[in-house]
């Protein structure tokens, strides 16, 4: 199949088909979500989002020279300067069983994707960063940028089995508390670890396909085609299988009409570029 233009990536018309491998080749080339969508994603796409979202089945850290360089990659874009931006991303990366590039986030970026719902976002991402850090922060998340301004995105289950002892305020001897912790990354350096049985899957809080990711293209667009988008509907249409590839997630005319896009276009009545004819203008 031949890639699609802009114009045709814009009309579900276009989509009905079509495999998310060949809409997400179309978009590079297009020049990427933003230039497609410069307002913000219709609703029909923003429910499918996730048919963009391949999910890893194994991850392994690597080693600090790979890390480097990935890491320089991420940082060329000039979006993670700052203090929240210095927080957007631990430095731990990651290659799946594709060997595609996982980046690991700080654990405040992590508030959505568990626990009670979040009231004052900025303040309780910059308390589970600096006071429960990522040992103590139930699930790891993780991006994987995918050259549209986009990303992947999947969230680990990190479970809370190692006890330890933390001094209380008081400061007396005997005032330790026993405290439940995880780990502060997954797996050890360049052994993969098997993480298909701890993705998160619950709509509240798995992972969910970006079409505009911080790292890459700054908070604000983020927010206008990810953040807004969910807050207006956090019901997504997922593929039926969150780890098949790309090439098998087909966009059928059935699954485009559940997220409410107009898969047929409309007849134009060519009678209707009779009404005044050029002939009849010139005669009166």
């Amino acid at each position: 199949m031949d890639l699609l233009y802009s114009s045709e990536l814009q009309d579900p018309v276009d989509w009905v088909g079509m495999n998310a491998k060949l809409i997400l080749a179309s978009v590079m080339k297009a020049g990427g979500w933003a230039k497609i969508f410069p307002d913000g994603v219709p609703r029909w796409l923003h429910k499918l989002r996730n048919y963009f979202n391949v999910e890893p089945r194994s991850l392994r850290l690597v080693d600090r020279s790979i890390k480097d360089h990935w890491m320089s990659e991420i940082r060329a874009h000039g979006k993670l300067s700052g203090i929240v931006g210095k927080r957007t991303l631990t430095g731990d990366v990651y290659f799946d069983e594709e060997v595609e590039v996982w980046y690991q986030m700080g654990a405040g970026g992590s508030i959505y994707h568990w626990g009670r719902d979040v009231m004052v976002a900025s303040l309780e991402a910059a308390f589970t960063h600096t006071f429960r850090g990522q040992a103590r922060t139930p699930i790891f998340k993780l991006i994987c940028p995918d050259g549209t301004g986009g990303s992947k995105e999947t969230i680990i289950m990190n479970p809370q089995t190692n006890k330890i002892y933390v001094q209380t305020g008081t400061g007396w001897p005997g005032s330790r508390i026993p405290v439940m912790q995880g780990r502060e990354k997954i797996g050890e350096i360049n052994r993969p670890e098997l993480v298909v049985n701890r993705v998160v899957t619950k709509m509240k809080y798995q992972g969910s396909y970006n079409f505009s990711e911080t790292a890459v293209v700054g908070l604000d667009e983020h927010k206008k085609r990810d953040v807004k988008p969910h807050e207006k509907d956090p019901i997504y249409i997922d593929p039926p299988d969150r780890f098949a590839p790309l090439d098998k997630r087909v966009f059928s005319e059935a699954v485009l009409k559940a997220a409410g896009a107009k898969t047929t276009r409309e007849k134009r009545d060519p009678m209707k570029d009779l009404d005044d004819p050029p002939m009849r203008k010139m005669r009166e």
